[in-house]
């Protein structure tokens, strides 16, 4: 008997015997350009002009780094001195997100956290001659409940100390399938309302309020176009505006332009 190819023999049974080795999961890279019509922040007017955002991600396993750009498009800020296509800020951003599964947890449904840090850098140099801010952000979802509500929070970490909150609720409704049973849509509308709430310090900086007070409300519209298995093109329509009567007013001062807006835009985003 040849005792050394009867091993050889054993060993490669016992290897196609055993459990596989686990794949290894790689990360999740995606990039991501937007065009709005304005820059909308907290129901006020940044730029009255186009902005384009510019941003790239990796995910793995819940934990995102993140970094966006903004790009004035316009010369429309030059008396701050911004020049077309001048960038204007910088968005570093590290954060994490999971899903409580109803399932695995005995919930009576799915349960979505996310945080994030982020800082960033503005060449404007807005608050008070710095050129750099910092936040902490948070949100939970309900993403399987009807108009899958949303409760976020920003808490600036220098600065005046800002915080703002906001309650959104959204539907989207599939206007194309996509192929088998679990696959997203190839065309969908998907409809949102966003009710934002500020403190004291954001208010003061923002409208000379000192005091808590509900912001902007957000309606968006967004058309979801799955143009291949790896980019996404989303057209999009918003109309902000403020029904708090005291803040109303004070928005619609001359430095604000008005308590109420329109805007669109339209984002491509790629995943792999």
């Amino acid at each position: 008997m040849n005792y050394t190819n009867t091993t050889i023999a054993a060993a490669l049974c016992a290897a196609l015997a055993a459990p596989a080795i686990a794949e290894i999961e790689l990360p999740e890279v995606s990039v991501g350009l937007d065009y709005s019509s304005k820059q909308v922040t907290r129901g006020l007017i940044d730029n009255e002009e186009g902005i384009v955002t510019a941003s790239a991600a990796i995910e793995w396993q819940g934990f995102t780094a993140e970094v966006d750009g903004l790009f004035n498009t316009t010369d429309e800020m030059k008396e701050d001195g911004y020049d077309s296509w001048d960038n204007t800020e910088v968005d570093y951003i590290l954060g994490y997100g999971y899903t409580f599964g109803a399932d695995d947890y005995g919930i009576f449904t799915d349960v979505e956290v996310a945080f994030d840090y982020t800082y960033e850098w503005d060449n404007g140099g807005d608050f008070e001659d710095n050129d750099h801010v910092q936040y902490l952000h948070a949100s939970v979802g309900l993403p399987e409940i009807f108009l899958a509500p949303t409760l976020a929070g920003e808490w600036m970490l220098d600065q005046f100390h800002g915080q703002y909150y906001s309650l959104e609720l959204s539907h989207g409704f599939d206007l194309i399938a996509g192929e088998g049973e679990d696959a997203d849509p190839v065309l969908a509308l998907n409809l949102s309302i966003v009710q934002g709430l500020a403190n004291d310090d954001y208010n003061e900086d923002d409208l000379e309020k000192d005091f808590w007070a509900l912001r902007d409300t957000t309606l968006t519209a967004t058309l979801d176009w799955a143009a291949c298995e790896y980019i996404t093109v989303s057209p999009y329509v918003a109309y902000t505006d403020t029904y708090s009567g005291t803040v109303r007013k004070a928005a619609k001062c001359d430095e604000h332009g008005d308590a109420h807006h329109f805007f669109a835009g339209v984002s491509v985003s790629a995943a792999f």
